[in-house]
C-alpha cells in the first residue's frame, strides 16, 4: 500500500497494514533534501497576493519530493482555499489533502493579547460568547469552501494546552471551547469529512471534553506536556491518534533516544491500530536532518518487519 492508500483506510474507519506517516510542516528542505530557494522580493511581484502564490508553489515543490521519496500520505494544504485547490491540483492524484482551520475556537492568546482574553473572560462573559459564535461561523463557511477546492479532510490547528493544564479551566472550557468545537467536527461530518484536532500542551484535564465533540483524530499527544500515547490509546481505544515523538529530542542527533521513541509510538499508537506516525509537532526549522533521518528509517524498520510478519502470519510467504 501506498502512504496515500493507507491514510484512506484509517479516514474510512478501518486499520492499515502499518500506520502512514507525514508532518503537519515541514521546514528543513535545504539540509534533508538539498533544496534551496533564494529569497523573494516584494518589488518583483505586482502584488503580496503573486508572492505568496510563488511561495507556495515553492512549497508544493518540497512535499512532491517528501511523497515521492519518503512517501508521505498527506500534502497540507494551509488554511484557505485557494491553497487546498493548488495543492488538489498538483499532489492530490499521488496524496490526500489536509485543509487547515485555525481560528474557530478560542485556545492560547499570544503574550499581547492574553491579558485582554483574560478580562473578557471573567467581566464580560457575553461578549466572549458573541466572539466566539462569529469565530465558529466563519470556520464553519472555510471548511466549505476548502471542501469545495478539494480538501480530503480537516485539521483543527487550536494549542489549547501549556506544558501543565489547559490554557483555561475544564469549567470554562465547556462553556467557551467545547460547544463550538463540536459544531465545527458535525459541519465537516455533514461535508463527508473528517476532522483531526492538532494541540500541543497538557490537555489530560479537558481531553474527555474534546473527545465527546466528536473529532476524529488528535495529534501532537505532547510529552512535553505529559501526554502518554500508550495512556491515551488505552483511554480511547478506536481513536485516530498522530504523533508522540518528542519534538525536542530532535534538536539533538541522540539515534538511540530517537530509535526509542519511535518504537514507542509505533507500538502503543501504533501498529495494528488507527495511528499516523509523527513527531509531536513538526519538522521545524533548525532541526537536524540526521535527526529526521533516524526517525524515518526506524518507522521504515518497523513497517518492513511488521509487513513481512503479516504476509507469514497469512502463509503468503
Amino acid at each position: 500500500m501506498t502512504g496515500k492508500e493507507r491514510m484512506r483506510v484509517l479516514l474510512d474507519g478501518g486499520v492499515p497494514d502499518v500506520p502512514p506517516h507525514w508532518e503537519l510542516a515541514f521546514q528543513i528542505e535545504e539540509t534533508f533534501l538539498g533544496m534551496r530557494f533564494e529569497p523573494l522580493r516584494e518589488e518583483d511581484f505586482e502584488s503580496p497576493e503573486a508572492k505568496e502564490r510563488v511561495e507556495w508553489l515553492r512549497q508544493m515543490e518540497v512535499m512532491k519530493r517528501l511523497v515521492e521519496e519518503v512517501d508521505w500520505a498527506v500534502v497540507p494544504g494551509g488554511y484557505d482555499a485557494g491553497r487546498v485547490r493548488v495543492a488538489h491540483e498538483l499532489l492530490g492524484h499521488k496524496a490526500m489533502i489536509a485543509g487547515y482551520e485555525g481560528d474557530g475556537v478560542f485556545w492560547m492568546p499570544n503574550g499581547n493579547d492574553m491579558m485582554d482574553f483574560a478580562v473578557k473572560l471573567h467581566e464580560h462573559r457575553d461578549g466572549l460568547l458573541e466572539e466566539a459564535r462569529e469565530k465558529c461561523e466563519r470556520a464553519k463557511q472555510s471548511l466549505r469552501d476548502m471542501t469545495s477546492a478539494g480538501a480530503d479532510f480537516f485539521v483543527g490547528t487550536y494549542d489549547f494546552g501549556f506544558n501543565d493544564a489547559p490554557f483555561v479551566s475544564p469549567k470554562d472550557f465547556q462553556e467557551i471551547v467545547a460547544p463550538f468545537l463540536a459544531e465545527i467536527v458535525n459541519t465537516s461530518h455533514e461535508l463527508g469529512k473528517k476532522m483531526i484536532l492538532h494541540s500541543d500542551g497538557c490537555l489530560t484535564k479537558v481531553l474527555d471534553q474534546i473527545h465527546a465533540t466528536g473529532i476524529d483524530g488528535y495529534q501532537s499527544v505532547d510529552p512535553q506536556g505529559g501526554m502518554d500515547i500508550r495512556k491515551v490509546r488505552e483511554k480511547y481505544p478506536e481513536w485516530l491518534l498522530m504523533g508522540n515523538v518528542a519534538c525536542n529530542m530532535l534538536q539533538d542527533v541522540n539515534e538511540e533516544r530517537i530509535r526509542d521513541s519511535v518504537r514507542y509510538c509505533m507500538t502503543y499508537g501504533g501498529v495494528g491500530k488507527r495511528y499516523i506516525f509523527s513527531t509531536s509537532n513538526c519538522i521545524f526549522r533548525g532541526m537536524p536532518a540526521e535527526s529526521y533521518r533516524v526517525m524515518v528509517d526506524e518507522y521504515q524498520r518497523i513497517c518492513r518487519k511488521d509487513s513481512v510478519d503479516s504476509l507469514e502470519t497469512r502463509g503468503r510467504i
